[in-house]
């Protein structure tokens, strides 16, 4: 089985695999499926739709593979 891909953040300049993240609380999700039935598929979609791989030490959604010309360039600055 190969390696994960190694990704790089953007922001902070840690090294990982992205976590997946997602905007929004479950606690208004389900809040809004219990009262109202359209807020809460509508909000839903909304939390589906803006999930984003994220950097897990920081939260920023710039993570970048590490075998990109921006992730090399970005390694380089690290070290």
């Amino acid at each position: 089985m190969p390696a994960p891909k190694q990704y790089i953040c953007a922001t902070c300049h840690s090294m990982g695999t992205p976590k997946t993240a997602t905007k929004g609380s479950l606690a208004i999700e389900v809040l809004l499926w219990l009262c109202f039935l359209l807020p809460g598929m509508l909000y839903s979609l909304w939390r589906l739709t803006s999930r984003h791989k994220a950097c897990p030490k920081c939260g920023s959604a710039e993570m970048i593979p590490c075998d990109t010309p921006r992730g090399q360039q970005l390694l380089r600055m690290k070290s």
